[in-house]
């Protein structure tokens, strides 16, 4: 192990509860504090191997998976405009007319879009727009009001 020495130095007041807050949560005392965010605003690795293992293994395992199911996060079934337009009516008649909320509940569907990716709140804003989708919705919308 290599030789230690003792450095001294000051912490304006505002910031010491946080510190010492920042050590009691770590379970470290402080000197092994410091040593770890010297450590890292340093640049220099972890010193504990398995802090530094944990991280890469769990990539390796998120590649795993995108391998076996397919990309990562992209919902499994195609585009179906059809079944798109159900979820969406659907999700407006519960009372959810929200970019976020429908878009989540697309993935959830397991749809793509129409471009092969997940849904978000812009793609389902930009979707609705395109073309005849807020009219097919709003007939859907109707269809079921008047069943």
């Amino acid at each position: 192990m290599s030789k230690s020495l003792s450095v001294t130095f000051r912490l304006p007041a505002d910031m010491v509860e946080a510190f010492n807050s920042a050590v009691s949560a770590s379970g470290a005392d402080k000197t092994a504090w410091l040593i770890d965010a010297i450590a890292h605003k340093l640049g220099q690795p972890e010193s504990n191997l398995d802090h530094r293992i944990l991280p890469l293994v769990e990539r390796m395992e998120a590649a795993a998976a995108a391998l076996i199911g397919g990309k990562q996060g992209i919902p499994p079934n195609q585009y179906d405009e059809r079944a798109v337009i159900g979820i969406v009516a659907a999700t407006i008649r519960q009372g959810f007319d929200n970019g976020r909320i429908i878009a989540e509940r697309l993935n959830e569907a397991g749809y793509q879009t129409l471009a092969g990716k997940a849904w978000d709140k812009d793609i389902y804003s930009a979707w609705k727009r395109k073309g005849g989708n807020l009219a097919a919705i709003n007939a859907a919308l109707q269809n079921q009001a008047s069943v």
